[in-house]
């Protein structure tokens, strides 16, 4: 059970703590006081999703704690919201799946939102199937068996339908991937290739420039007695015999001598290079078509044409491996198949079995509600097969005579959508592991003798399961044993504030709440409500 609530900076809220009972627990107080607002805190430290907005000081962190009683010892879970969100359980960091893994076992929130769910018939199979597990454990087993092999077996049946559909134009396809790969074979283009031709074509297209070019620097250096080699030679001697009378120009004498070594190398090899260039047009010719097609493939395929014929590779085996991986692929659905059609089998009679022992129970759940002539329905169609079944589940419901059974989405009365919830919650309760439920507002549309039906069953699901809930109507606060008053002050800002009445606060709030003043005979009124 919750035993309390600790919130801190939280939307309308700067701190407050709120302490609950076993049994029944009532949030009322005016329209728009801030009911709600505790239950929303409720939920977010328990893994809803919220963001840093909440925060009423947008400088401070929004702290929410919960303390729960679970078989006898008390577990803490917090959370901390900043720029971040930390939850802790029993002081310890944990992560948001282990909170909403616990929370499964600790409390259930209905909220409107889940009572539009509820109203969805696409989550009727999903109800049922709750109420079959909670009865039924190794039901659980069953469904979780056959959703991984249908799973399995509809995989292999979209690869066996396409690997069918294309087998045609798989032939052609082989075929040019081929032309394909032979294309890049017999090319046999190599890295950088590209770069090493326009460059041996950028020499052989200005032969003869470099040719005359360079035998120019050759002969400048060494070629007649007027060369730059000559004239260093006549200082290099100069120096030489120099340096003998001073020995401070030996430095200059080896620098000299080392230059001149250097530009008759250099001299060398440009005469050698010049000598080398002959203008070739055949072999122009043959790089300028090898560039062409290099160029024209990599427009074809792309600038990588290694990791291009990679992937046609890869293709084509995938292709010319279609004809086998068919074969092997029916021998691995047909098992599947099978083994699919024997759990649906038994899934299917898990759910009738059921679905008329879950009706029954609502439909007289419904009749203690003040819904006299209810009649409830969980009709049970064959559909096509998907992961949850071969059924089309979905709950119908009349509540007048002469009426035949129809949609649950149908109904029309804000009363009766609250009270076929409660009979459902009524019923999962009685069943589930879950010590406490949350109802936010789930006497919606009802009043009068139908309040004091209302008010019995919730009363009569107390005794069991500690019971939380937000309600405006007096004749349920009467029962509750925690009677918890929420109210906004308005000073500088608006607060809301949270009280834990006595007997004497609740009579003068239940009057309030029934007649909107307090008067001797509304108070009277009260005493006969809480008896």
């Amino acid at each position: 059970m919750l035993k309390s609530l600790f919130i801190k900076n939280f939307i309308l809220i700067n701190e407050t703590r709120l302490d609950f009972k076993k049994g029944f627990n009532v949030l009322c107080g005016e329209t728009g006081a801030g009911k709600s607002i505790i239950i929303k805190a409720l939920d977010i430290v328990l893994g809803a999703k919220t963001d840093k907005n909440i925060m009423l000081d947008k400088n401070s962190p929004c702290l929410i704690e919960a303390v729960f009683e679970n078989k006898n010892e008390e577990v803490v879970i917090s959370r901390e919201i900043s720029s971040t969100s930390k939850f802790r359980l029993n002081g310890i960091l944990s992560s948001l799946d282990e909170i909403k893994d616990l929370r499964e076992s600790l409390i259930d929130i209905h909220s409107q939102h889940q009572t539009y769910s509820y109203m969805a018939s696409k989550n009727h199979i999903h109800l049922l199937d709750d109420y079959i597990i909670k009865k039924h454990p190794e039901y659980k087993e069953l469904l979780v068996n056959y959703r991984e092999n249908f799973i399995e077996y509809r995989e292999i049946n979209k690869k066996l339908e396409f690997l069918k559909e294309n087998s045609q134009n798989n032939e052609k396809e082989i075929e040019f991937l081929k032309f394909q790969l032979k294309e890049l074979d017999d090319a046999q283009v190599r890295e950088n290739e590209e770069e090493e031709i326009k460059s041996q074509i950028d020499i052989l297209s200005n032969a003869q420039e470099l040719k005359e070019g360079t035998y120019s620097a050759y002969y400048a250096l060494y070629g007649d007695n007027q060369s730059i080699i000559e004239a260093l030679g006549k200082i290099k001697y100069s120096l030489s015999n120099l340096s003998q009378i001073d020995k401070a120009l030996e430095d200059y004498h080896s620098t000299i001598f080392d230059v001149f070594e250097n530009l008759k190398d250099c001299a060398n090899e440009l005469r050698n290079y010049s000598s080398s260039l002959e203008f070739d047009s055949v072999k122009l010719d043959e790089l300028n078509e090898r560039l062409s097609l290099i160029q024209k493939l990599k427009r074809k395929y792309g600038n990588d044409l290694d990791y291009e014929r990679e992937n046609i590779d890869k293709k084509l085996k995938e292709l010319t491996n279609d004809d086998f991986n068919i074969e092997e692929l029916e021998k691995k659905a047909a098992p599947l198949k099978e083994i699919c059609s024997l759990l649906s089998s038994n899934i299917r009679e898990y759910r009738n079995q059921n679905a008329c022992e879950l009706s029954l129970l609502i439909e007289e759940k419904l009749k203690s509600l003040e819904l006299k002539e209810a009649k409830f329905e969980i009709s049970i169609k064959e559909s096509t097969p998907d992961e949850k079944g071969c059924e089309k589940i979905e709950f119908l419901i009349s509540t007048n005579k002469n009426q035949s059974p129809a949609p649950l989405v149908r109904i029309a009365s804000g009363g009766e959508i609250s009270r076929v919830m409660l009979a459902l919650k009524t019923i999962f309760a009685s069943i589930d592991k879950v010590s406490t439920v949350v109802f936010d507002e789930i006497d919606t549309g009802i009043s009068g003798v139908t309040s004091g039906a209302v008010a019995n069953s919730i009363l009569e699901l107390s005794k069991t399961t500690q019971l939380i809930c937000i309600t405006h109507q007096p004749i349920i606060c009467a029962k509750a044993d925690n009677f918890i008053w929420i109210s906004k002050e308005h000073t500088k800002n608006t607060n809301i504030t949270i009280k834990e009445l006595t007997k004497e606060e609740r009579l003068k709030a239940l009057a309030q709440m029934a007649a909107g003043e307090i008067t001797p005979t509304t108070l009277q009124f009260a005493k006969t409500l809480v008896g």
